[in-house]
């Protein structure tokens, strides 16, 4: 196989990448480092310290603080301390505080036996096994907002920023509780002791400008891209789509528009990315879906999406009723091999992701036009997991 004139390693494109550096985010990472720079001193003595980071989607929120408690990691390291960071995704791993518990006590504890236990009591013997074995560790609770919007069960925010209490005469040894979220909405849902326990202290997120976008792209192209294949107009101009209203900052968009536009120029073999192909394809890809927002998608979720472009393009209009797009799903299901398909609990979901628009059971459609143009995509991605 011939090398890529267009790729020099297009993994660095991916949202599962985090740069060794942060271009524009240092500040918020020595902010959340300073939160807990007082554990190495005493650990056992250092309380449980809540913190939240709020900002909008795409614009470094997770990168930093993944990038912050590897730091923290590497300073208990040069003290022979060890400490153990379990960041969940919520939207990938979350469901119900059962399931949560149990992927936290693999990640911080996978020898220690999940079944027959209740959740509270997961957090228990937790406790007890970083205590004896002198560990200690920090959870990192993403999409925190999109859990409580989807969940009636919203305790969890009270165990967790409880756990000192669970043997107050006992040291706490998960020293943190981050959580992530995209907005401060999720309050509305909590209640009043809820609230409280979540406390106040939070590092908010703004949008990055045109100039720091292109900082950002400057270095992840560099990286991704062959030499030569994408000039500063390119950048310049992805710089200038993702700062605009449509896209709000999104840099993982931006992202995923030069990750196609690399694809295009590749299949084209124009020798590097031009701005006829990044407009094509900013023409084609849908804000709202970038592709770590298609990687979170179950299967069955997919189903869900690809029967309503189906069926708007079948009846050629903006809105369709849901009895149409079930038959889609049903067909799609029994193509895939998925036995039960209930289509409504998967669009409610999709809607609360803004992926869909549910006006009533007679008019559902899209939160853009353009996602048709992602059906293959969505397709490729199915059968991946088939």
């Amino acid at each position: 196989m011939s090398e890529s004139a267009i790729f020099r390693d297009r993994s660095r494109l991916s949202p599962r990448f985090i740069p060794e550096e942060l271009p524009h985010r240092e500040g918020q990472i020595q902010q959340i480092v300073h939160v807990f720079s007082g554990i190495i001193r005493d650990p056992d003595k250092f309380p449980l310290t809540v913190l939240q980071v709020i900002g909008p989607a795409g614009i470094g929120k997770t990168s930093t603080v993944i990038t912050s408690t590897r730091r923290i990691e590497e300073q208990f390291k040069k003290n022979r301390l060890g400490l153990k960071t379990a960041y969940i995704n919520l939207k990938l791993q979350g469901g119900n505080k059962y399931a949560i518990y149990r992927f936290l006590l693999e990640r911080i504890a996978p020898t220690l036996p999940a079944q027959g236990l209740s959740a509270e009591e997961m957090l228990r013997y937790l406790l007890q096994y970083l205590r004896e074995n002198k560990e200690y560790a920090v959870v990192v609770m993403d999409e925190i907002d999109y859990l409580i919007k989807t969940s009636k069960d919203t305790s969890i925010i009270y165990d967790l920023t409880r756990l000192n209490e669970f043997e107050p005469d006992k040291p706490c040894n998960i020293k943190g509780v981050v959580f992530i979220a995209r907005s401060t909405e999720f309050y509305s849902r909590l209640d009043p002791a809820e609230l409280s326990t979540l406390g106040r202290m939070s590092i908010e997120f703004n949008p990055y400008s045109a100039e720091q976008v292109s900082d950002i792209l400057e270095s992840r192209c560099n990286q991704a891209f062959a030499p030569r294949a994408v000039g500063s107009d390119i950048i310049d101009k992805v710089a200038s789509i993702t700062t605009s209203e449509e896209v709000k900052g999104d840099v993982r968009y931006a992202l995923d528009l030069m990750l196609y536009a690399g694809n295009l120029a590749e299949s084209e073999g124009t020798g590097r990315v031009n701005l006829d192909q990044i407009r094509k394809v900013h023409g084609q890809i849908h804000p709202s879906l970038t592709t770590e927002e298609i990687e979170h998608l179950s299967k069955p979720h997919i189903v869900s999406l690809i029967a309503v472009i189906k069926a708007l393009k079948a009846k050629k209009k903006p809105y369709v009723e849901l009895k149409e797009v079930r038959l889609h799903a049903e067909e799609l299901a029994a193509q895939f091999g998925i036995k039960r398909m209930e289509v409504e609990d998967y669009l409610d979901d999709l809607k609360i992701r803004k992926l869909v628009d549910i006006r009533s059971l007679r008019e559902i459609g899209l939160h853009g036009a353009s996602l048709t143009e992602l059906e293959p995509l969505l397709m490729g991605r199915i059968k991946a997991d088939k």
